[in-house]
């Protein structure tokens, strides 16, 4: 048992590991050999005990002798087995650190591409003839319960529209679309900007459309193409035939910039008559 606790120690002090005995018996814990409480580790040997420990010592002098002496053996014998650990350890990291790098270099590599992945959710909603595009800052679809929500419904109000329906079955417009694979690392800001104009475009097939309101800077970006991307705030841009983009803050920068809501309600009433009338 003394030489299996001694090749232990060894082993996690080796590894760098602080190794911690109790001095004296613990309450309620099973009886301890006496030369395991008297464990002294060699980084113990060159520190000066304190004064607390020597005056302990002193009170047992019944148990000093062979506690020393199994002290003094076990203090041999660990610094033998560290000897003969130390040199194969370092020859151990010498040989795994290029191995280290050059996976960490391999799993870089992948990576790097993805930095280029843009990441954002949109819910699409319709609202008589607009399409609604607006940004999920969590990922999360619309709830009713929602103040984001329950703040496109009071526009839509203002605005003449009826209240939102939920399109793609309530289904984000999430990307990238995968995770994995060969093709994971080719879904740039292009094919993201594809991706959702092409959605756009079979919902303005199936049923007519005069507007598509771009709720949020995401939607904007990516609704858009890429020479309007950066297009004003509360500005128009052309989408396809008889349909017109119009580029809005998102919900929540509408809910926490109170100036912002004077601005929609001045533009909403110029372009109100347009679906007004298509309604």
């Amino acid at each position: 048992m003394l030489e299996q606790e001694v090749r232990r120690q060894a082993m996690l002090q080796v590894m760098g590991l602080e190794v911690w005995l109790p001095r004296q018996e613990l309450p309620h814990a099973a009886p301890a050999a006496d030369w395991l409480l008297n464990w002294q580790p060699p980084a113990a040997a060159e520190t000066p005990a304190p004064p607390t420990v020597v005056r302990t010592v002193q009170k047992k002098p019944d148990r000093q002798g062979p506690a020393a002496e199994a002290s003094s053996q076990v203090r041999t014998s660990l610094q033998q087995v560290r000897d003969s650990l130390q040199p194969a350890s370092r020859s151990a990291g010498s040989a795994t650190e290029p191995v280290v790098s050059e996976a960490a270099g391999q799993v870089a590599k992948p990576q790097q591409p993805a930095a280029g992945i843009p990441r954002f959710s949109l819910q699409l909603l319709r609202s008589g003839p607009c399409l609604l595009l607006a940004d999920l800052p969590l990922g999360e679809p619309f709830q009713s319960s929602d103040p984001d929500f329950q703040l496109l419904q009071d526009i839509l109000r203002a605005a003449c529209l009826p209240q939102p329906a939920l399109l793609r079955q309530g289904e984000p417009i999430r990307w990238p679309l995968l995770t994995a694979g060969q093709l994971a690392g080719a879904q740039d800001a292009e094919a993201a900007r594809t991706c959702v104009r092409d959605l756009l475009e079979l919902e303005c097939s199936q049923q007519s459309a005069s507007f598509v309101w771009l709720l949020g800077p995401q939607a904007m970006q990516f609704a858009n193409t890429a020479y309007d991307a950066d297009a004003d705030l509360f500005s128009l841009s052309a989408f396809r035939e008889q349909v017109r983009f119009w580029n809005l803050p998102s919900l929540e920068q509408l809910m926490h910039e109170r100036t912002l809501k004077p601005q929609l309600w001045q533009h909403l009433q110029k372009l109100m008559r347009h679906w007004v009338q298509d309604a």
